[in-house]
C-alpha cells in the first residue's frame, strides 16, 4: 500500500499504512477511482483512447518521482496509488480520480505535478481531443517510480449476464444482506491482473494472488508486489499455480521450475526430470506431502523424496495425465485422470470408479473439499463433455455411513454442473461452490441454496475460479473479473 505521510517538525515523515478504497463493482465512465475532484471540465472525454493515445513523457514523470523522493523520507513506504487525468486536446491536464483515500501530502504534490506539466493530447481521426489516462505510482525499496497504464477497455465492460440452466428454482437469496462485498481490481488497487487461477491463503492470513502478470500478496489491507526486488521473480511473472504447506511453506510453479519461500527467503528446487511435462496443479496433502499433478503421472515430494504415480506403477490408473488430487481424513488419495477417478486407501486397496454405481463412474473429480464429519464434496468434468451443462457433473457427496449423493441443477438448486471451486466454511458449516458460468452458490447442506452474481450482487462477474478462506471467516475468491472478497457483517 501507499504510505500514509505526515510532515514532522523537521520537515521528515512518519509512515503508516495506507489501504487502497476498492472501485464500486461497476467502473464509470467519468470516474475510474472513488477519489474524485470535482474541479475538472468533464463535459466530454474518451478513455484512453486515439492513435496515439494522451501521453506524458516518461522523463518528465521521472522529474516528478526525483522532487518527491528528495523532499520525502520513503524508506518503509510501500504499495502504489494510480491518478486518473484528464488530457485536453491543448495538452493541459486536470486530475480527475485517485486511490488514495486519506489525501495525504504526496498525493497533494502529486495532483499539483501532473496538473503542471505538460501531456501529449491524443488524438482521434487526426483531431486532438480530450481523453483520461492513468498513471500508477509505486514504491520499490523506499524509492517512488512512476510509468503510464494503459486501460484495457475490454476489461471494463459490465461482465455481461450469467447463465442459469436450472429453471425451475426461485432464488430468494435471503442471506445476502448478511455479507459484506468488496471487489479489487487491477484498476483500483495493485492487482496484476483481474483474472487469477492460482491463489493461496496462509496460516498469516496472507492471501498470495498468482497470475499470468504477476504475483502479489495481500493481506485484507495492504497489497506487497512480489518482484524483482523481493523475489527470483519479475512483475510481471506468469504463475502456474502456489500452495502453502503445513509449515507455512509457499511453493510457486513457475516456467516449469519449482521455488520454496520460507522466512529465510527463497529457494528453487530442481524437478525437471520428474516435471518436464508441466505443472497442473500443485495440491498440499495432509501429511505435509506436496502432490503435483502432471501429464505423466503424480508427483509425490515428501522430505526431498519423490515418488511418481502413473500407470507404470499403478496398472489401474485409468490414464497417465492427472488433472487433480486430494487426500481425506481417511489417508485416502483420491486422484482425478482425464479417463477417470481411482482412490488408494492407506493400506493400498485401490477402487476404480468408472465401473462403480457411483456419481463418479466416467468422471474425472476437480475439485474437493471435507467437513468436520469427514463427508467429502467433490465437483467433477465429465469424460464426455460434449455440452456446457453436463449431467454428469454438479456436486457429489461421500456420505460417512458410505453413502454417495448427487446435486445437478436438475434435482437441486445448483445454476449449473460445470463447478470450479468447492470450499467448506468451518465457520458457517455450509458449503460454497464456485462456477463457470452462474456465480457463486451458498448451500447450508440441507435445503437452501443461494446464487450470487453481478445480476443481484455486488459480485463482479459470474466466472470463480478459485476460493480460500481465512483464520476469521472471511472468503476469497478469484474470479474473470477481479478479486472479491465475502465478509459476515
Amino acid at each position: 500500500m501507499l504510505a500514509l505521510l505526515y510532515p514532522t517538525k523537521t520537515n521528515k515523515l512518519l509512515l503508516i499504512g495506507l489501504s487502497i478504497l476498492l472501485l464500486p463493482e461497476v467502473l464509470l465512465a467519468q470516474n475510474l477511482f472513488l477519489e474524485k475532484i470535482d474541479v475538472c471540465n468533464t463535459a466530454n472525454f474518451c478513455m484512453d483512447c486515439g492513435s496515439p493515445k494522451a501521453t506524458c513523457e516518461q522523463f518528465t514523470l521521472d522529474y516528478i518521482c526525483d522532487k518527491i523522493n528528495r523532499k520525502y523520507i520513503l524508506k518503509e513506504a510501500h504499495g502504489s496509488i494510480t491518478f486518473q487525468v484528464l488530457v485536453e486536446p491543448t495538452g493541459f491536464s486536470c486530475v480527475l480520480s485517485h486511490t488514495d483515500i486519506t489525501n495525504s501530502p504526496v498525493t497533494a504534490e502529486l495532483i499539483r505535478f501532473l496538473n503542471g506539466c505538460y501531456w501529449h493530447p491524443a488524438i482521434v481521426n487526426g483531431k486532438k481531443v480530450s481523453a483520461s489516462v492513468n498513471v500508477i505510482f509505486s514504491f520499490v525499496d523506499g524509492v517512488l517510480m512512476a510509468q503510464m497504464q494503459r486501460v484495457d477497455l475490454s476489461e471494463l465492460k459490465p461482465a455481461g449476464d450469467p447463465v442459469i440452466y436450472n429453471k425451475g428454482f426461485a432464488y430468494a437469496n435471503p442471506s445476502l444482506k448478511n455479507y459484506d462485498f468488496k471487489v479489487w481490481t487491477k484498476y483500483n488497487s495493485p492487482l496484476p491482473d483481474n483474472i487469477s487461477r492460482s491463489c493461496s491463503m496462509d496460516k498469516s492470513d496472507i492471501l498470495w494472488y498468482g497470475s499470468a502478470r504477476g504475483l502479489i500478496r495481500f493481506d485484507g489491507t495492504n497489497f506487497s508486489p512480489v518482484n524483482e526486488f523481493n523475489s527470483p521473480f519479475s512483475s510481471e511473472t506468469a504463475v502456474g499455480d502456489i500452495i502453502t504447506d503445513k509449515d507455512n511453506n509457499k511453493w510457486v510453479y513457475v516456467n516449469n521450475k519449482v521455488y520454496k519461500y520460507t522466512d529465510a527467503g527463497w529457494q528453487i528446487y530442481d524437478f525437471k526430470k520428474f516435471l518436464a511435462a508441466g505443472v497442473t496443479h500443485i495440491l498440499n496433502s495432509r501429511n505435509g506431502e506436496l502432490l503435483f499433478t502432471t501429464k505423466n503421472g503424480l508427483v509425490v515430494v515428501r522430505n526431498n523424496k519423490i515418488v511418481v504415480l502413473n500407470k507404470k506403477s499403478i496398472p489401474l490408473l485409468p490414464s497417465s495425465n492427472i488433472l487433480y488430487a486430494f487426500d481425506d481424513s481417511q489417508k485416502r488419495l483420491w486422484i482425478g485422470t482425464e479417463k477417470g477417478t481411482i482412490m488408494i486407501e492407506k493400506n493400498s486397496v485401490i477402487t476404480t470408479f468408472n465401473t462403480s454405481y457411483t456419481p463418479l463412474k466416467g468422471v474425472c473429480i476437480s475439485a474437493a473439499t471435507e467437513d468436520e464429519q469427514g463427508n467429502i464434496y467433490f465437483s467433477m468434468s465429465a469424460l464426455d463433455n460434449a455440452s456446457n451443462d453436463n449431467d454428469k457433473e454438479g456436486i457429489a457427496v461421500l456420505k460417512t455411513d458410505g453413502k454417495w449423493l448427487h446435486y445437478t441443477d436438475k434435482n437441486s438448486g445448483l445454476p449449473s454442473n460445470h463447478v470450479n471451486a468447492i470450499l467448506y466454511d468451518e465457520f458457517e458449516h455450509i458449503l460454497w461452490v464456485g462456477t463457470d458460468q452462474s456465480g457463486i452458490v451458498r448451500f447450508n447442506l440441507k435445503d437452501s441454496w443461494e446464487n450470487y452474481h453481478n445480476n443481484n450482487s455486488p459480485a463482479p462477474g459470474y466466472t470463480i475460479y478459485q476460493m480460500v478462506q481465512d483464520s476469521k471467516g472471511i472468503i476469497y475468491a478469484t474470479t474473470a473479473n477481479g478479486l472479491l472478497q465475502i465478509k459476515k457483517k
